[in-house]
C-alpha cells in the first residue's frame, strides 16, 4: 500500500514539474519575441520573474483555544478571515475586468500580462474558496467553545482605565504638537515641521496600538456578558464598534456582523427582546445625532437642525397669531365704528410687528444674540447692495404709506390717464387697486411715493365734476345756460343741492368759441359712488343735456368745413379714348 502511495505520489510532482516546465518553456518563448533593445523588455522581464515568484498560498484554520487570550486571537482571527473574504471579492472582480480586456490583444507583453493575472486570479479564488469552507466550521466552534473560557472582567476594566489615560495623553501632546507645529509652518521653518510631522505620525500609530487594545479589552466584558446572558452584552458591543471604526471604517461593518452572529446564536430567542430594546435606543440616538449634527456658523454659534427647526417653528406660530391678530381686527371693525382704513391700517402694522417679535424671540430661542442679528443685517446689505434695492424701497414706502395714510384703503386714486381705482389692500410691499372693470392691479408702493398720484377721495367724497358740450354759433348763450339748468333742478341726478363746506351750486360757464361750435362746462358736484364711476356720472348729465338743448330748440353743432373754387383758375378734363 505504501508503495502504491508512493507511487501515485511521485506520478503526481512529475505531472506537476512537466507543467511548471512547460509553463517556463511558454514565457521564455513570449520573451524572446521581444527584442532586447525594446523599451518594454525590462517591464516583460519584471513580468516573467514575478510570474514565477506566484505561489498557491493557503491559510491555517486551525483552532488550539486555551485560555482568555487565545480566544479572543481567535476571534480577532475570525474578523480577519471575513474581512479578508470581502477584500478578496474585491480584488477578484478588478482581475476579471483586467483579463476581458487583455483577451482581445495579442502582443507578448498583454500576453504576459494576462498568464500574470490569470494566475494571481487563481491564487486569490483559491484564498476565498478555503475561507468560504472553512469560516462557518471555524465561527462555530468558537461559539462551541465560549462557555469553556474563563474570562476575568475585573482586568479588562483596569486595562480600560489605564488606556484611556493613555490615549488621553497621546491627544494632549497632539495638541501642543499642533500648536508648535502651526507656529513653525508660520516662520516656514521646514526641518522642524517635517520633524513634527514624524512625531505626530509615530503618536497616531501609537493610537492605533491603544485602539486595538481597547477592542481586546472590551471584547472580554462582552464574551463575559455573552456566557451570562447578560443584556449588558448590547450596549457594551457599541464601544468594540466604536473603536473599530476608529481603527479602521472598513473593519467596523465586518465586527457588526461577526457580533451581530455571536448575540444571534447565544441568546437566541431572547434577541428578539434585547436586540429589538438595542435597536430602538440605537435608532433614537442616531435620530438624536442627526438633529444635533452642526449644519452652519452664524457667529460664534452653531446651528443644528434641532435649532432650525425650533427657528422655524416659532416663526409659524407667529405668522398664524399674526392672522388671527388681523382677523379679529376686522371682526371687532364695526362694533367699535372703525373705518375700513383704520382697520387695515392697525391690523396690518399689528400684523408686522408679531411677525417682528416672533423673528426676534426664534433668534433668542436658538441662542442668537444681537451682534449675531448685525451679522445677519450685514450679509442682508450686501444683498441689498446686489439687488434688493427695489423690495427694500417698496418695503419703506409700505410704511410710509400707513403711517402717512395720504393713501388709504377705500381711496379712489388716479395713477395715470389709463390706471384708476379702489385702493383695497396696502402691504408692506405692494398696493392692491380694483378697477371699475373689476381687475386687481398690484402696483409697488414706490410708484406712489415716486410718482404724483390723484387722490379723489382723500379728504371727503365729494368731487367737483366738469361736463363740456358745445351748441351751434348764433345761439342764445343766456337761453343756453337757462335751458340747461333748468333740466338740471327738475332731474333726477345724483348731484349734491347743498352742502355747508363747499360752494356746490350747478354752474354753466362758457369756455370758448372754437372752430365749429360755442363751448361750454357744465359744473356739477356728486358724491360716494358717484365720484368714483366719473365715465357713468358724465354720461348721465351729458344725456340730460343733450335732451335739453333739443327741447329748447338749440342747435348742436357738428364738424363741417366749406370748399371754396375761384372761377380764375383753368381747369381741363382730358378723356383719352382707346383706338383699340
Amino acid at each position: 500500500m505504501k508503495k502504491i502511495l508512493l507511487l501515485i505520489s511521485f506520478i503526481f510532482l512529475f505531472a506537476q514539474n512537466s507543467l511548471t516546465t512547460q509553463a517556463d518553456k511558454n514565457l521564455t518563448r513570449l520573451l524572446n519575441q521581444i527584442p532586447k533593445n525594446s523599451p518594454e523588455y525590462a517591464l516583460d522581464l519584471t513580468l516573467v520573474k514575478e510570474i514565477k515568484a506566484l505561489k498557491p498560498k493557503s491559510l491555517d484554520f486551525s483552532l488550539s483555544i486555551r485560555d482568555e487570550k487565545s480566544y479572543i486571537d481567535a476571534f480577532n482571527r475570525l474578523v480577519f478571515y471575513k474581512k479578508l473574504s470581502d477584500d478578496l471579492d474585491n480584488k477578484i472582480k478588478e482581475l476579471q475586468n483586467k483579463l476581458d480586456i487583455l483577451s482581445s490583444k495579442t502582443d507578448p507583453t498583454s500576453k504576459l500580462q494576462y498568464i500574470y493575472y490569470q494566475k494571481l486570479l487563481g491564487i486569490r479564488q483559491n484564498l476565498k474558496k478555503q475561507i468560504d469552507d472553512n469560516v462557518p466550521r471555524y465561527e462555530k466552534t468558537l461559539v462551541e467553545k465560549l462557555k469553556d473560557i474563563k474570562f476575568d472582567s475585573s482586568i479588562a476594566k483596569k486595562n480600560i482605565k489605564k488606556l484611556k489615560k493613555e490615549l488621553e495623553n497621546y491627544k494632549v501632546k497632539i495638541d501642543n504638537l499642533n500648536i508648535n507645529l502651526q507656529k513653525w509652518q508660520i516662520l516656514n521653518n521646514s526641518d522642524k515641521i517635517s520633524q513634527i510631522k514624524k512625531k505626530i505620525e509615530n503618536i497616531n500609530k501609537k493610537i492605533k496600538d491603544l485602539y486595538k487594545k481597547f477592542i481586546n479589552s472590551y471584547e472580554v466584558l462582552w464574551f463575559k456578558a455573552l456566557q451570562n446572558k447578560n443584556k449588558e452584552a448590547f450596549s457594551i458591543d457599541d464601544n468594540i464598534l466604536y473603536y473599530a471604526k476608529l481603527l479602521d471604517s472598513r473593519i467596523y461593518d465586518i465586527y457588526n456582523e461577526v457580533i451581530t452572529e455571536f448575540e444571534k446564536k447565544n441568546f437566541g430567542s431572547k434577541i428578539l427582546v434585547y436586540g429589538a430594546e438595542k435597536s430602538f435606543e440605537y435608532s433614537i440616538k442616531k435620530i438624536w445625532n442627526v438633529l444635533n449634527y452642526p449644519l452652519f456658523s452664524v457667529g460664534n454659534r452653531t446651528i443644528t437642525p434641532v435649532n432650525f427647526f425650533m427657528f422655524v417653528l416659532i416663526l409659524i406660530i407667529g405668522w398664524f397669531v399674526g392672522k388671527y391678530y388681523k382677523y379679529l381686527i376686522y371682526k371687532i371693525r364695526r362694533k367699535y365704528n372703525l373705518s375700513h382704513a383704520t382697520a387695515t391700517l392697525l391690523a396690518n402694522m399689528g400684523y408686522y410687528a408679531i411677525l417682528t417679535l416672533a423673528f426676534l424671540i426664534a433668534l433668542k430661542t436658538v441662542g442668537l444674540d444681537l451682534s449675531s442679528l448685525a451679522i445677519i443685517a450685514g450679509a442682508l446689505s450686501v444683498g441689498i447692495g446686489f439687488g434688493l434695492q427695489n423690495i427694500v424701497s417698496n418695503f419703506v414706502s409700505g410704511i410710509i404709506m400707513m403711517f402717512e395714510r395720504s393713501i388709504k384703503v377705500g381711496d379712489y386714486i388716479q395713477i395715470d390717464e389709463n390706471t384708476r381705482g379702489e385702493i383695497v389692500d396696502i402691504s408692506m410691499r405692494s398696493t392692491i387697486i380694483r378697477t371699475n372693470d373689476n381687475i386687481d392691479l398690484i402696483i409697488p408702493n414706490q410708484a406712489f411715493i415716486q410718482n404724483n398720484v390723484i387722490n379723489w377721495t382723500l379728504g371727503d367724497d365729494v368731487v367737483r365734476f366738469r361736463v363740456p358740450f358745445g351748441v351751434a354759433y348764433g345761439s342764445d348763450i343766456d337761453e343756453v345756460e337757462r335751458v340747461v339748468l333748468e333740466a338740471l333742478k327738475k332731474s333726477n341726478l345724483p348731484y349734491i343741492k347743498k352742502n355747508f363746506k363747499y360752494d356746490v351750486e350747478p354752474r354753466v360757464v362758457f369756455i370758448e368759441m372754437a372752430d365749429s361750435s360755442l363751448n361750454f362746462e357744465l359744473f356739477v358736484w356728486v358724491r360716494g359712488e358717484y365720484a368714483k364711476r366719473p365715465r357713468r356720472t358724465r354720461s348721465k348729465f351729458l344725456k340730460m343735456i343733450y335732451n335739453a338743448l333739443n327741447e329748447g330748440g338749440i342747435g348742436i353743432p357738428f364738424p363741417q368745413h366749406d370748399l371754396h373754387i375761384k372761377d380764375s383758375v383753368p381747369f381741363e378734363v382730358k378723356i383719352k379714348r382707346d383706338n383699340g
